[in-house]
């Protein structure tokens, strides 16, 4: 490992995060999902550009919100902002299967063949607009959304399984915090029983219906 990738995980491990959060990022070789053109920016927490103008994800931000979810071994997850793959490769050595949604199709087939070629296979790729979605790509134990929302992502909300926990950057740009949601049953159940909030983020927002505006992109199943 590289003095730079040292530099990398010991920041990480500053964060005081779970210990198999910390194994994931550990796992993980962030060249992988980066030009080679920003090889001074891949081992650092700066943004990087992944195209579309797209950055990569906030680093702490990442580890701050997988770290408040605490996934499992044996969860299905819903992850939403593909970018590089970075994230979900993370994701990947933690969970048990991952169905994971980017708005930018060419960013996603990119991400897909990252992720094959590098021998991360419990993942299925889709590209659109995240409030397209329907059950029909079936139930999860839970959801990450890597952007901020205005609000409730509910068709990402009403993908959960009962007891299934959501994380998400929620608010106006000014405000945003981060958000953990938890399906739990019954009309009776008071809003503040199902959100938790964390400390404050500021993020790009999320594309189409839970951002600002809502351009209508179409939902595109990418063929295994």
């Amino acid at each position: 490992m590289s003095k730079k990738s040292n530099d990398f995980i010991k920041k990480i491990k500053e964060l005081n995060l779970r210990e198999g959060i910390t194994a994931a990022f550990e796992s993980v070789d962030r060249n992988i999902f980066f030009d080679s053109f920003f090889k001074d920016k891949i081992n650092t927490f700066e943004p990087i550009p992944i195209g579309f103008g797209e950055y990569s994800d906030d680093v702490k931000l990442l580890a701050e919100m997988l770290n408040i979810l605490d996934p499992q071994k044996n969860w299905s997850i819903l992850e939403i902002g593909t970018g590089s793959g970075y994230g979900t490769a993370i994701l990947s050595t933690l969970v048990k299967k991952i169905v994971t949604v980017e708005y930018h199709e060419q960013l996603a087939v990119d991400a897909k063949k990252r992720l094959i070629n590098n021998g991360y296979f419990n993942i299925k790729f889709l590209a659109g607009d995240c409030s397209e979605l329907d059950d029909s790509i079936g139930f999860f134990d839970a959801a990450i959304i890597y952007t901020g929302c205005t609000h409730s992502p509910y068709s990402v909300l009403n993908l959960l399984k009962p007891e299934g926990l959501a994380v998400f950057p929620m608010g106006p740009v000014t405000m945003q915090q981060i958000t953990l949601y938890k399906n739990i049953p019954g009309d009776a159940i008071s809003p503040f029983e199902r959100y938790k909030f964390y400390g404050t983020c500021i993020v790009p927002f999320i594309k189409g219906k839970y951002g600002p505006s809502n351009p209508g992109i179409d939902i595109i199943i990418e063929k295994e």
